[in-house]
């Protein structure tokens, strides 16, 4: 009905969209793990103080089978030593890399999209017993807030130490050998040992022949084209991707470098095949 009232049926969308927000201390613990189990190409951890809670650590573990970068900046110095039960736990972790930066103060956590500014260490302590605040933000919302955090980040990661993590490497008693059960058609993989000079070879004896894992790129005790995964991601790629030999994976099992082309029937790049298994 006309009640001679005419107001034009104009919304303003954009008081609706949620910008960068403030949060409390139950806010930002929320906010933190939302950031961690919500990423998909990319996390950093910035905490100059470091006690990973066991929740944490599930939320971790559960992201690293993901294969994608987790970064994480903590502080060096007198005033802070990293337990040995954390970094046990880092070296768990195939994607994780471990940075220390002295005089480092700012706590931020971000993902590929979304951030979180806080007070709060990624402490155990902090996170049940301080009075913690922080700011959350977004790239489709807060694009220009974003982009700096990322481009202080990357200069952070640029000034930072990184700490070589010794990945054991699993026990390859276990590595199921049998392909039988896959009916795919294997490409021609060199039997004999490849082509070294005296000098490599000698290298090798002391040092260890260079391998590694085609999927997550670390190091493994030996170069063998039939075998170029490590136990963990051959027990992914047995059961997630069922032994698909044509799976894409990332590394060349010579030289370790990202490459592309690389797979279970392919795990070295043209130029180390071509370099270790001429004629």
């Amino acid at each position: 009905m006309d009640n001679g009232n005419h107001y034009p049926l104009t919304f303003h969308y954009s008081l609706l969209i949620i910008m960068a927000v403030f949060k409390n201390g139950a806010g930002v613990q929320s906010a933190l793990t939302d950031i961690i189990t919500n990423s998909e190409k990319e996390l950093f951890l910035i905490s100059p103080y470091l006690k990973i809670p066991v929740q944490t650590k599930n939320y971790l573990k559960s992201i690293d089978k993901k294969n994608f970068p987790i970064t994480v900046i903590y502080r060096s110095g007198s005033d802070f030593k990293l337990s040995e039960e954390d970094l046990n736990f880092f070296k768990e972790l195939m994607n994780l890399k471990l940075y220390s930066c002295d005089n480092l103060h700012s706590k931020c956590y971000l993902n590929e999209k979304e951030g979180l500014i806080t007070s709060m260490n990624l402490h155990e302590h902090s996170q049940t017993h301080n009075w913690e605040m922080g700011i959350r933000f977004n790239i489709q919302t807060d694009k220009d807030i974003f982009n700096e955090v990322k481009k202080e980040l990357s200069h952070l990661q640029s000034q930072a130490k990184l700490h070589t993590l010794a990945k054991k490497e699993p026990d390859t008693r276990h590595y199921d050998h049998n392909l039988s059960n896959t009916p795919q058609k294997i490409a021609y993989k060199p039997k004999e040992a490849p082509n070294k000079g005296i000098f490599t070879k000698m290298l090798d004896s002391f040092i260890g022949e260079e391998a590694h894992c085609i999927r997550c790129g670390h190091l493994m005790e030996k170069y063998d084209l039939e075998h170029p995964l490590c136990y963990k991601c051959y027990s992914t790629w047995a059961k997630v991707q069922r032994k698909n030999i044509k799976y894409p994976e990332k590394h060349c099992h010579a030289c370790g470098d990202l490459k592309s082309n690389i797979s279970f029937e392919k795990p070295t790049c043209i130029e180390c095949f071509h370099k270790l298994h001429k004629k």
